[in-house]
């Protein structure tokens, strides 16, 4: 671990990881959805992502997707933290205030948008509950973000379960999503994250339609690190929930702990 991050890392949870679970490091990618002030699990307020942020610039190296798996590809080791920014759906706060403060702190991100909602009215069943309909991003405005440097990857046409999918009816969710991007962006779209992304959602079935569809990755969404000899078709992501990682700190205690659950599991650490 480079001297300037072992400054910086609370003393607390340097000593636990430090004592606890020697190089290497796994790699972290998180997950988020809105950056909003909803009130509820899939809105993260944006003083508290701007606070989360700057922590992140300055405790973690941040990689793109690209550089993540170009280093799983070398079956890479890292002897620091290292975190990986993504976004599920589509929201139009992704664009309209997520970005902004990414950009702040230099900290890249892929998006990850269902296509059939892009560009309409759409409201998930999960948003009914909501005081006001969640806005989802224009064409216009995923075209900004990629613009701007950001990555976007495929979330399905119509956010199915694939594991509650017909085969064809799955094919054509992740081909059509692609093409729809590939057109939109006038560029190969090869990165993918599952819809809901639970353990169940992330079988065996659905990692080969997504690698058969063209893919390159596939992330789910049910917590965990990655492993630097873990597949590129079975990413853990870690969801940033305003319940249990409201501020620096309480990510800093849960890193810890996932940090600690990674450690245990694997046999050369």
């Amino acid at each position: 671990m480079t001297p300037s991050l072992v400054r910086r890392l609370p003393e607390p949870v340097y000593r636990a990881l430090g004592a606890l679970c020697p190089s290497p490091w796994p790699y972290t990618i998180v997950a988020f959805h809105r950056i909003a002030a909803w009130g509820d699990e899939l809105s993260y307020p944006p003083t508290a992502f701007d606070a989360l942020c700057r922590y992140w610039r300055d405790h973690y190296e941040l990689l793109t997707l690209d550089c993540l798996l170009a280093r799983l590809a070398q079956g890479d080791v890292s002897d620091h933290p290292c975190l990986t920014v993504t976004f599920d759906d589509g929201y139009a706060d992704n664009a309209e205030v997520a970005a902004g403060i990414l950009d702040r702190y230099g900290i890249p991100a892929t998006f990850f948008v269902t296509t059939g909602a892009i560009g309409t009215t759409q409201c998930f069943p999960w948003d009914a509950g909501l005081s006001e309909t969640p806005r989802m991003m224009s064409w216009n405005q995923v075209r900004g973000l990629h613009a701007a440097g950001f990555r976007i990857g495929s979330h399905t046409v119509h956010h199915v379960r694939m594991s509650a999918t017909a085969p064809t009816v799955l094919e054509a969710e992740l081909s059509a999503s692609r093409q729809r991007l590939e057109a939109e962006l006038g560029e190969a779209v090869y990165d993918f994250a599952y819809p809901f992304g639970g353990i169940t959602d992330c079988g065996l079935e659905g990692r080969m339609a997504v690698q058969r569809a063209g893919y390159r990755c596939c992330c789910s969404c049910h917590g965990g690190l990655v492993a630097a000899t873990d597949s590129p078709f079975h990413l853990n992501r870690v969801s940033v929930s305003p319940r249990y990682h409201p501020t620096p700190q309480a990510w800093a205690r849960a890193y810890a702990r996932l940090r600690w659950q990674a450690s245990s599991a694997t046999a050369h650490w």
